[in-house]
């Protein structure tokens, strides 16, 4: 199976560093033998299918927040981690992205 990073003719198709890091982590745990293709594929779908069937417009800019799902799904039905864990961590790197973003205004030009 080919694992390259999804490009197009502007480079790579992440619009943020949270698409990449989701993307890796669902290559990373395949790979390490967490969950199969199919499997992935298979959660990945029906979150996507739900997203449709309650409104989502698919114009692609929801894509990665379907893989995070997806990912949760699995990681859950794994018994890996509960939906109190995954908020936690949610809630960290929200705030750790706060603090950047403060420290980054902050800094002079």
């Amino acid at each position: 199976m080919n694992f390259d990073i999804p490009r197009d003719e502007g480079g790579p198709v992440f619009r943020a560093p949270w698409e990449a890091l989701a993307f890796g982590l669902v290559l990373n745990l395949h790979q390490r033998g967490v969950f199969d293709w199919k499997e992935w594929a298979d959660a990945l779908a029906s979150v996507i299918r739900e997203a449709g069937a309650a409104g989502d417009p698919d114009r692609g800019d929801t894509y990665y927040l379907h893989w995070v799902k997806a990912l949760e799904r699995v990681v859950i039905g794994r018994g890996l981690a509960d939906e109190s864990l995954l908020a936690e961590l949610a809630h960290a790197i929200e705030e750790e992205g706060e603090h950047r973003r403060e420290a980054q205004l902050k800094r002079p030009s």
